[in-house]
């Protein structure tokens, strides 16, 4: 467990980065916490002050609104880091398709500028690339282990990958200890709104229709959000993870049909549904091989669906409310 230490976190006030800011402030971490609060979603800037109320800025962390594609951004860090999550993006598979220059131009340009920024750093021990599943698209074999061949088949899945070869770059030209993860279908409390699970429960409170997109078969591997903060962790602690791609998720698929039968079961409410045309950039299945990740990195998920799921359930319900 990272502890004492000065920790970089892009994207702090999103839904991973709020959970991973949350974890390293309680083993005395001091972090410089980036964020540009767009307006993609609201509400990020407050569960991101909900989490620092408890603690004092320059003292415990330092928070910089800016956006990573402005370099003036990283000249305002005034604490070297010894480790830097990169976790910042313009995340949603389907607005990157009517957005595909705004998503290329975000996604590559800052993460080139965070290493960028490493490179010039000297006590830096490690940099997590936060990547995704998309990039491989609909596979041509399951589960998917890392070495599965790239198909990216939406511009966010394209900036994902092309943020990999950049990591691989650095690593192999500059010597940077630079970890990439590939996570898979995130979940939980905080999660966006865009987030299907998120979605459903909110509809379900409200009494109203579920869109499914196609036959409700398709295959989703989801994976609890404290389980991926764990994989970053344990991604930064592990000798034998610089310069390497893990996948990271549930390894444990559920159609979105089986899903929305859980997700029911919980709420107890009458079940509304409607079956839609499929959406361009949805791949029919995610199923991780995490082989690698158990091997090297010691990571295990802990967190099953239906566990995940009334986890969620029960913040959403308080949240809704």
């Amino acid at each position: 467990m990272i502890k004492n230490k000065n920790v970089m976190i892009t994207g702090a006030a999103g839904f991973i980065g709020s959970h991973l800011t949350e974890k390293l402030l309680k083993h005395a971490n001091f972090l410089i916490l980036i964020d540009n609060f767009n307006d993609y979603y609201a509400g990020k800037e407050k569960q991101l002050n909900d989490i620092l109320s408890n603690y004092k800025q320059n003292s415990d962390y330092l928070l910089i609104k800016g956006n990573l594609v402005d370099e003036s951004t990283l000249k305002q860090v005034e604490h070297e880091p010894d480790y830097i999550f990169h976790l910042a993006a313009q995340a949603g598979v389907r607005y990157s398709i009517d957005h595909a220059s705004e998503v290329t131009y975000n996604n590559l340009v800052s993460t080139v500028n965070v290493f960028e920024y490493a490179l010039k750093g000297s006590s830096i021990k490690r940099v997590i690339n936060a990547s995704s599943s998309s990039v491989y698209g609909n596979p041509l074999y399951t589960p998917v282990d890392e070495n599965h061949p790239k198909n990216p088949i939406s511009p966010y899945a394209v900036s994902k990958l092309c943020g990999e070869i950049y990591a691989n770059l650095y690593f192999k030209e500059n010597d940077l200890p630079i970890t990439s993860l590939r996570f898979y279908t995130v979940y939980g409390p905080r999660g966006r709104p865009d987030m299907a699970i998120k979605k459903f429960f909110n509809l379900m409170f409200q009494n109203k229709e579920i869109l499914i997109y196609g036959d409700g078969t398709q295959k989703r591997d989801f994976t609890y959000i404290s389980d991926i903060v764990n994989g970053l962790i344990l991604a930064s602690e592990k000798i034998n993870a610089i310069g390497e791609i893990f996948n990271l998720g549930g390894s444990n698929p559920v159609t979105v049909n089986e899903l929305i039968d859980k997700m029911y079961n919980i709420v107890k409410a009458e079940k509304k549904i409607r079956n839609i045309e499929k959406q361009k950039g949805d791949v029919n299945i995610t199923h991780s091989d995490i082989s690698k990740a158990k091997k090297i990195l010691d990571f295990t998920p802990e967190v099953n669906i239906d566990t995940g799921l009334r986890n969620q359930y029960e913040w959403q319900k308080n949240y809704y409310k």
